[in-house]
């Protein structure tokens, strides 16, 4: 069965719900593409390095670009605190990668409008 990559920027409370249901959705659910964690990101290399143990990602690093950059990651899900869910957002979305952000998306109408005019038009 082939896999999507995924990234996790954040892994405090939220990285590690996310983390969890993310390692057990093929077991509750049938898909046609099963997600394999490939790599976590958080604020420092320590806390990176804790969680790809704890959650099973095959790699950590502490700089979320470079998750976001990385070919092996095809959905950058952001679990970060919600100040940085706009930039990071708008970064992944520029990568051309999948997006699953926690919520709130942004902290302000405003902001919700300019990410979704980050969205190719389909």
């Amino acid at each position: 069965m082939s896999t999507l990559g995924i990234g996790l920027i954040g892994s405090g409370f939220m990285g590690a719900s996310h983390a969890f249901a993310l390692a057990a959705v093929g077991q509750v659910f049938d898909l046609p593409k099963n997600p394999r964690l490939e790599l976590v990101a958080d604020a420092n290399a320590e806390l990176a390095e804790n969680a790809a143990r704890r959650f099973g990602f095959a790699r950590a690093t502490a700089d979320w670009q470079a998750l976001i950059a990385d070919a092996a990651v095809d959905v950058v899900h952001i679990t970060a605190p919600n100040r940085f869910h706009v930039p990071m957002a708008k970064a992944a979305i520029a990568a051309g990668k999948a997006v699953h952000c926690e919520k709130p998306l942004a902290n302000s109408f405003a902001e919700a409008n300019e990410l979704a005019e980050c969205w190719p038009a389909t």
